[in-house]
C-alpha cells in the first residue's frame, strides 16, 4: 500500500473468481459510475442525509464490502500460533486500569496477570487524574507473585503522570515527586483538560482548558522546565489531546531541550488528529507514534478502522510506531482479547509478521529503554520448552482439533506450552 497508486493499478471492484492476492484486493477504489448504480440499489437509515453525504457513505461501504468478501474468499494465511508468537514479548504502551474515578473493566494487576500469562513483556498504564506511577510497585508485586507461583516471566509494569488540572496542570513539582516511583517512565501532556479536547469533544469555547503554548505560539516557560526534567531523567514525553499544529511545536522544543524519547498518542483520533503525512513529519523529528487498538477495533475514532491502521503501518513505517491498546473501558472486551484481535486484523489487511513484530515488540521496547526482544518463537518463561516444539496443524486452521480453544486463547495457554488447562473448561467469551 504505497502512498499513491497510479490510476492504471486501481480497481473498481474485485470478483472472487479472479483469485487475486490481498495486495490487489486492497486497491479497490469505487468510481463515480458504480456509486450511482449502487445508490439505486440501497438506502441509508439516516433522516436528512444530503446526496453528497449519501454518495460518500455508499462509496465507503462498497469498498469495504468488496474487500471483505474477496479477502475472505482469497484466504488470509495465518494461524492462532502466529498470533501467539507476535503477542509474546509485546508491549502495550497505553492501557487503562481501574484506578480511575469511573467504571473500568479491570484493575491494573489483573491486566498484568493476563499479560504475563500471554508472555507479554511490558505494559504502560495511563490514569487520567492521578499518577499511575504511584501504583507501579503494588501492581508489580502482585504480578511478580503470580508469575513466581507458576514459573512465568512477569510482565513489567510502567506508569507516569498526566498533566491534567487534578495534579496542578503544568506542574514541575508533581513531575519531580513522581521520579522516585519504580517504573516511572511517562509524562503525558493534558488530555481531557486540554483546551482542544474541550472544543472538539464538548464544543466548549469558554476558554477552559490547558494549552502548552502562549499567545505567540511559543512553548510556555513552565512546560520548558518540565521538558528539561524529562530530558534529565530520560523519561518519555507523550503528547496529549492536541492538534498536529500544536504538537509539532512541542516536539521540536522537546528535541532542542534534549528529550530523546517522544510518543505521539493516538494520532488518528479526532481530538489529536494527524494525517499520515503529518505522522511522517513527526517521525522525522524523532517521535514515535502510537497505533491504537481502541480506534481500530471498538468505535470510529480512526478514519477507517483496521484498514486505516494497516495503511499507517505501511506508510509511516513500523519502525516509527508503538502499539497501545487504549482499552479498559467497561463496555469493551479485555485488553488481551483486544491485542489478539488487533494482530489478526493487521495480518488480514496485509501487514507482515515482521512489521507487526516491530510495532508490538521492537519499537516500544526501544522507546522504554529495554533490550531488543527475542526472535519469534523463542520461549520467554524459564524452564519452558519452545513453542516451536508444538505441532503446527497443516491445512485450514478451522479443521484443527483444537481450533475452538486456540481461537479463544485458552488452549494451550500460549505461550506456555506445558500449561494444563481443564479439558472440560467452559468458553468464557
Amino acid at each position: 500500500m504505497p502512498d499513491q497508486q497510479p490510476d492504471s493499478t486501481r480497481r473498481a471492484s474485485v470478483k472472487p473468481e479472479e483469485n487475486l492476492p490481498l495486495e490487489e484486493i486492497l486497491k479497490v477504489e469505487v468510481p463515480e459510475e458504480r456509486v450511482e448504480r449502487l445508490k439505486a440499489l440501497t438506502n441509508v437509515d439516516m433522516p436528512g442525509v444530503s446526496d453528497e453525504v449519501f454518495t460518500w457513505l455508499v462509496r465507503q461501504q462498497a469498498q469495504w464490502v468488496n474487500m471483505q468478501y474477496a479477502r475472505f474468499l482469497a484466504g488470509a494465511k495465518f494461524t492462532e500460533q502466529d498470533v501467539d508468537e507476535l503477542l509474546t514479548n509485546a508491549v502495550d504502551s497505553h492501557c487503562h486500569g481501574g484506578s480511575d474515578p469511573m467504571e473500568r473493566l479491570l484493575l491494573e494487576d489483573d491486566i498484568g496477570i493476563d499479560y504475563t500469562e500471554a508472555g507479554m513483556r511490558a505494559m504502560v498504564v495511563k490514569t487520567w487524574y492521578t499518577p499511575s506511577a504511584s501504583r507501579n510497585a503494588l501492581v508489580q508485586k502482585i504480578v511478580n507473585r503470580h508469575a513466581e507461583q507458576r514459573g512465568l516471566r512477569p510482565t513489567l509494569c510502567y506508569g507516569g503522570i498526566v498533566l491534567n488540572y487534578s495534579v496542578g496542570g503544568f506542574n514541575p513539582e508533581a513531575v519531580k515527586k513522581c521520579l522516585g516511583f519504580p517504573g516511572m517512565k511517562y509524562v503525558w501532556m493534558p488530555m481531557v483538560d486540554s483546551y482542544h479536547h474541550r472544543r472538539v469533544v464538548y464544543d466548549d469555547w469558554s476558554g477552559y482548558g490547558l494549552s502548552f503554548l502562549d499567545e505567540n505560539r511559543k512553548v510556555l516557560p513552565v512546560v520548558q522546565e518540565i521538558l528539561r526534567i524529562i530530558a534529565d531523567n530520560d523519561l518519555v514525553l507523550a503528547s496529549g489531546h492536541y492538534p498536529y499544529a500544536d504538537t509539532a511545536i512541542l516536539v521540536e522544543q522537546a528535541r532542542q531541550l534534549g528529550v530523546n524519547r517522544i510518543e505521539i498518542i493516538h494520532p488518528a483520533h479526532i481530538h489529536s488528529k494527524h494525517t499520515i503525512a503529518e505522522m511522517k513529519e513527526q517521525a522525522a523529528r524523532g517521535a514515535r507514534l502510537m497505533l491504537s487498538g481502541l480506534g481500530a477495533l471498538a468505535f470510529p475514532l480512526h478514519e477507517s478502522g483496521p484498514l486505516y491502521a494497516a495503511r499507517i503501518v505501511k506508510q509511516v513505517g513500523p519502525e516509527n510506531l508503538v502499539y497501545g491498546s487504549d482499552f479498559g473501558q467497561l463496555q469493551n472486551f479485555p485488553h488481551i482479547v483486544a491485542n489478539r484481535w488487533m494482530i489478526k486484523l493487521l495480518l488480514a489487511y496485509g501487514c507482515t509478521k515482521e512489521e507487526i513484530r516491530t510495532v508490538f515488540q521492537v519499537t516500544p521496547a526501544k522507546l522504554l529503554g529495554l533490550e531488543p526482544p527475542q526472535p519469534l518463537g523463542e520461549p520467554v518463561h524459564s524452564g519452558q520448552p519452545s513453542p516451536r516444539e508444538e505441532r503446527r496443524y497443516v491445512g485450514h486452521p478451522q479443521a484443527d482439533p483444537n481450533a475452538r480453544r486456540y481461537a479463544h486463547g485458552i488452549y494451550p495457554a500460549a505461550p506456555i506450552p506445558n500449561a494444563n488447562p481443564d479439558k472440560d473448561a467452559a468458553c468464557l467469551c
